[in-house]
């Protein structure tokens, strides 16, 4: 029997200004590589939201999503993630539901609690509040999409018989994905039921170190005794002809992606290479580095975050095509298919 994983897409949009293009014109490439990636047959796309500075500019997530849903037939699409601790919560349940409607059912919703520190400076929220926060939140848009009447009196949102106007098409709402860095916050999302989205660059030193994450959150679903849930992978990928033509041809752009991240651990790109955690190399190479992931955390989908550090439009496509002509073949020889649409 072929083990299946379902191929997608994910931005961080991080943007700069000497690139020699404005934000606008940006936007419509990445909006250029979502219509090709449909034609290829990608399942999903997936936008980060960020707000103040260049590192992601998409501070709207529901804004930039209903646009590509406008230019797209088929392709899922979803915040990764809606940092939904900086939002009320009945906007945002009004605002996705919405854009479910307006992409015809194929809205799928990323959820956090954020982790960067100007961002909670900048909307004067606490980070130590951020998990009480985050649950309010998230339990008043689940019950409001689901088209339930609420009064709330909790510790953060004070709510009397609030229904919303717009319900999304899918019922009992979208699916929902809980992002993580930590095991306890998996375990306690898998016991809730929620699927898990994960960057493991942002998380770990190498690819190993997620498992306790990745067991964390299904002890917590054979808790909840829920069917069978998501887990959700995205790996930085650049596909070329060889391991050395892969870096040396991405290397300009992986460099000005890993130091404009913030917060985060300063690592070699030597390091980064040798960690597990990049999907880099031949088409056969990447095959071999997925079916090593896939082995050790059996995901259900993975995200490949192909344009980064602003690469050229035609870089990102000719990544994308050798992820579905190449990439795939090698991987269906080792009984794992990605599963493209047709």
């Amino acid at each position: 029997m072929m083990n299946k994983i379902k191929p997608e897409l994910f931005w961080v949009v991080d943007y700069y200004p000497d690139s020699g293009i404005s934000k606008g014109e940006y936007y419509e490439q990445i909006t250029r590589e979502v219509e090709y990636a449909e034609k290829l047959g990608y399942r999903g796309v997936w936008i980060a939201e960020h707000h103040f500075i260049d590192y992601g500019i998409v501070p709207s997530a529901p804004i930039y999503l209903t646009y590509l849903a406008s230019r797209t037939s088929r392709i899922r699409l979803g915040p990764a993630v809606s940092t939904i601790v900086f939002r009320n919560p009945i906007q945002a349940a009004e605002e996705y539901s919405l854009l479910d409607t307006l992409s015809k059912g194929r809205l799928n919703l990323a959820v956090g609690s954020g982790y960067l520190k100007h961002e909670f400076t900048g909307f004067n929220v606490p980070p130590e509040a951020k998990r009480e926060i985050f649950d309010e939140a998230l339990d008043i848009i689940i019950k409001l999409m689901r088209g339930e009447k609420i009064t709330v009196n909790g510790k953060y949102f004070k709510y009397e018989n609030i229904g919303i106007n717009v319900l999304p098409m899918q019922k009992p709402h979208p699916p929902i994905w809980i992002a993580v860095l930590r095991a306890e916050a998996a375990y306690h999302v898998g016991k809730k039921g929620f699927n898990l989205i994960m960057i493991p660059y942002a998380t770990v030193d190498k690819i190993d170190d997620i498992m306790p994450v990745v067991n964390s959150f299904r002890e917590g679903l054979k808790e909840s005794k829920t069917e069978e849930k998501e887990l959700s992978l995205s790996f930085h990928t650049h596909v070329a002809s060889s391991f050395h033509d892969a870096v040396e041809t991405s290397k300009e752009y992986l460099h000005r992606y890993v130091f404009s991240r913030l917060y985060a651990k300063r690592r070699t790109l030597d390091e980064l290479y040798g960690s597990g955690l990049l999907l880099f190399g031949s088409p056969e190479d990447v095959a071999n580095q997925i079916y090593k992931i896939y082995k050790l955390a059996k995901p259900s989908r993975i995200m490949f975050l192909v344009d980064y550090g602003m690469k050229p439009y035609d870089m990102v496509i000719d990544v994308l095509t050798k992820i579905r002509e190449k990439v795939a073949k090698h991987l269906e020889e080792k009984g794992i298919l990605l599963e493209f649409a047709d």
